[in-house]
């Protein structure tokens, strides 16, 4: 090599390592200016991971003792305990287990009684259809709300209990009623003849 090549290779090796340098210079430069917000940040990054791992770890708990509450309650539905840790920990499932409870038992009493303890929209409608249902009364009238999950469920029902009452024209009016994108509207075409 010749002393020329040597001296241009000495200045690219010094031109590297002064980049190097440089860039060290200019990080010490933007940590000593940032340092503060740099660790601030970093703890911040800290306790969330924290927050969030304590977070799922209740919820964890939270939902193992609302379910063991569960079990217990469907081998033991009185059990006093069970209901109320199930009440504070799971609110919805516990609404769901009293509406079950109570659909079995098939008493209207009870059924309006426990219509103040639910607040969940679906267990109120499909409460409100099963009082009807088994009063006997009112399913005109929750066939009638805008709402209503069941409408042509109740709808064919009331046609049946005006069909056993010997109303077949009233009947056949409230069966008109069922809309065609009814998945009940087959059953409404057959009752329909029965009907004639």
């Amino acid at each position: 090599m010749s002393l020329k090549e040597n001296i241009e290779a000495v200045k690219k090796e010094l031109s590297a390592e002064e980049q190097f340098l440089e860039s060290i210079v200019k990080a010490e430069g933007f940590w000593k200016k940032y340092k503060k917000l740099l660790i601030a940040l970093a703890v911040l990054v800290v306790v969330a991971a924290l927050g969030m791992a304590l977070y799922n770890t209740m919820k964890e708990q939270s939902l193992k003792a609302s379910n063991e509450a569960y079990l217990t309650l469907q081998k033991n539905p009185t059990d006093k305990e069970a209901l109320e840790t199930l009440k504070s920990k799971n609110p919805k499932l516990y609404q769901l287990f009293l509406f079950s409870n109570e659909m079995k038992s098939a008493d209207v009493a009870k059924l309006e009684a426990l219509s103040s303890q639910i607040s969940d929209p679906i267990l109120k409608d499909l409460l409100s259809y099963q009082k009807a249902s088994l009063s006997g009364k009112g399913l005109s009238s929750y066939a009638m709300k805008q709402d209503a999950l069941l409408k042509e469920f109740a709808s064919l029902q009331e046609a049946y209990n005006l069909f056993k009452e010997g109303k077949s024209k009233e009947a056949k009016t409230l069966l008109a009623q069922i809309p065609e994108s009814s998945q009940l509207q087959q059953i409404a075409q057959s009752f329909k003849h029965y009907l004639k």
